[in-house]
């Protein structure tokens, strides 16, 4: 017997098909309604708000495969009810069909008690665990939030606030001053330092909440993952000679990459890579070479990024994780915890990897594998 009254809508024109499957149902501790087409079905929908749909393939005005492709274009949580179709028809079609709409389990008639129920339970055991992991991740979120962030902010705060407050005090009467106008540049410079890193720390903790967020709520995955760059090496060597003249060590740079595209959005590529290149300047001196190579292998393709600074230990890479990069221990790199954190939660989230290879004082490695594609022959069409 369920814990508390679940509702489910049954949309089905056969009258004693529906009123077998209702009662049964309501033996069980569910709560039913019955609509007799696809039409009344999305309007019961609304006015009901079930926590489960069954419904009837064939029937008039509005089939089954309509019924679910009006439910999942909802923008609220109708959306992602789980919904069960009953058919006559076992065609792998047929089932093909209804699950690229977003139909989560087929039950083809005539069917037993005992199946049905079993249908019911599973899809409701599915939702649980789905819900329970989004309260996970924002019980992490809120964990982050109360605890950690804070300390970063005001770590960036403290710089800004204190270099500014010596610049006040000593224009406010230049007349007892002993700062030059040199002195008064070295603060002004440290005061935007901290304000990039301000700006960096804020970006990284959002994109880092959007992804979580994005974890459990899969129509949205689907369509991220969908999107495509083309010419990513292209790509990656203008980020990489950027990065480059940012650090004035354009002579330290060593690109060798193959063609190819990458399956992802072009603003968590660039947001990968950006996390990556900048690390390999930044914890490297001007003269140690900073090596980028791209290797196609087809439907996969590997980014290594290679420096020769100072490296990080094991127990610093060990602590590249969700929940330890906002710790002040990782940040005694000045923040490369967090960046590297979201670079892996992004090559993840596209189903790629990134994996980290470091000897303290003797450089980095970093692999980034991603779901790759032929960009050429898919624009020339070939």
């Amino acid at each position: 017997m369920p814990q508390c009254m679940k509702k489910i809508l049954i949309i089905e024109d056969t009258d004693f098909i529906s009123e077998n499957i209702a009662t049964t149902l309501r033996f069980e501790g569910y709560s039913t309604r019955i609509a007799e087409d696809g039409v009344d079905g999305l309007e019961e929908v609304r006015d009901f708000d079930p926590d489960l749909i069954l419904c009837d393939v064939s029937m008039p005005r509005l089939d089954g495969f309509g019924v679910l492709s009006e439910l999942r274009k909802m923008s609220d949580k109708h959306s992602t009810t789980p919904f069960i179709f009953l058919t006559a028809k076992a065609e792998k079609t047929d089932m093909r069909r209804g699950m690229e709409l977003g139909a989560d389990d087929y039950l083809t008639k005539p069917f037993t008690t005992v199946e049905l129920i079993n249908a019911v339970t599973s899809q409701f055991s599915k939702k649980q665990l789905l819900d329970e992991k989004y309260e996970e991740k924002l019980d992490e979120l809120r964990g982050n939030i109360t605890y950690a962030l804070p300390h970063e902010f005001r770590t960036a705060l403290s710089g800004i606030l204190g270099y500014s407050e010596e610049i006040v005090r000593a224009t406010a009467d230049t007349s007892t001053t002993t700062m030059d106008k040199a002195d008064i540049n070295d603060l002004a410079h440290a005061i935007k330092e901290a304000g990039r890193r301000l700006e960096k720390l804020t970006e990284n903790f959002l994109v880092y909440t959007q992804i979580q967020i994005l974890q459990t709520q899969p129509e949205r995955l689907a369509e991220i993952r969908a999107n495509k760059v083309y010419g990513a090496h292209d790509f990656l060597v203008e980020r990489a000679q950027a990065a480059a003249e940012q650090y004035e060590r354009r002579a330290d740079l060593k690109v060798d990459v193959d063609d190819t595209g990458v399956r992802m959005t072009s603003e968590n590529y660039a947001k990968i890579l950006s996390e990556l290149l900048d690390n390999a300047f930044r914890f490297s001196e001007k003269g140690d070479r900073v090596e980028i190579r791209l290797r196609n292998h087809g439907s996969t393709c590997e980014i290594e990024i290679r420096d020769e600074g100072r490296g990080m230990s094991e127990d610093q890479i060990a602590k590249i994780g969700a929940y330890n990069q906002f710790e002040r221990q990782v940040y005694e790199q000045q923040g490369v915890g967090l960046g590297l954190t979201v670079a892996r939660l992004l090559a993840e989230l596209h189903e790629g990897s990134l994996t980290i290879e470091s000897k303290l004082g003797a450089g980095t490695s970093v692999r980034l594998n991603l779901l790759a594609f032929d960009s050429f022959a898919e624009i020339s069409g070939d």
